[in-house]
């Protein structure tokens, strides 16, 4: 495995690059958790697991609350981050073929990305060019942290606004396919807000290729506890999907 380490993709924001030894590789772009207030981009454990399958891995950081910046920025940047990914993978060795992936807080940034295409439009990217969506454990209704830091609202109250991936379902949400990954003991309502975008989902496109998949644990465990074939079930759901095509 080839990594390159704090690559600037924009003014404010840094990147990492974990990349197999081989060319013409997919590349999946990871946004991490955090309540859009912490985390950071370290990812190599599981980036790991993804190079060992012939994945390239890039992880991204962004701003964030306690960097002093509101909605969207953070959204800005995650575009900013699979634009430069986009023009420049090929420098690494990969095809050009992107996947955009999240946990949490990155989940949120990434299914936002995927319905409202405003994002990634505005820095050249169609939303078509993106093979698929894989988000684990997202927020689909407004961002607890976002509304509270925004508006001063109760963090668990269930509002859908223009902070919440649900706003922006309708006839007009296409994309190439999505995973969706969420846990039996996850964040209150976060399984049922998963069930409900699938639902939306296809209720405005039956066709869609969208599925969902309910793991064991707590709230995005899958991302960092590995299980008995001592692989974390992140990668294995997210290559077991990967490989349907």
């Amino acid at each position: 495995m080839k990594i390159f380490k704090n690559i600037s993709y924009n003014d404010f924001c840094q990147l990492d690059i974990y990349a197999p030894e081989k060319e013409d590789f997919e590349t999946i772009v990871y946004f991490h958790g955090g309540g859009l207030s912490g985390g950071d981009k370290e990812f190599f454990a599981v980036a790991e697991q993804f190079v060992e399958f012939g994945y390239g891995v890039v992880s991204a950081n962004y701003r964030m609350y306690s960097d002093g910046v509101k909605f969207p920025v953070f959204l800005f940047d995650a575009a900013d981050a699979v634009a430069y990914v986009k023009k420049h993978i090929g420098e690494y060795g990969g095809n050009g073929n992107l996947y955009i992936d999240g946990g949490s807080a990155g989940a949120w940034l990434t299914v936002m990305l995927c319905v409202d295409p405003s994002y990634l439009r505005n820095v050249g990217v169609d939303t078509a060019e993106i093979k698929g969506w894989i988000s684990d454990s997202a927020q689909m209704t407004s961002h607890f942290n976002a509304q509270h830091l925004e508006y001063g609202r109760a963090q668990w109250v269930q509002r859908i606004d223009e902070l919440a991936p649900l706003y922006y379902v309708d006839e007009k949400t296409h994309f190439s396919k999505m995973l969706l990954i969420f846990y039996e003991h996850d964040l209150p309502c976060r399984p049922e807000q998963n069930m409900l975008f699938y639902k939306a989902v296809l209720h405005f496109n039956p066709q869609a290729d969208i599925c969902y998949r309910s793991l064991k644990g707590g709230h995005c465990v899958g991302l960092f506890e590995k299980d008995e074939d001592g692989l974390f079930p992140h990668v294995k759901e997210t290559i077991a999907w990967l490989k349907k095509e």
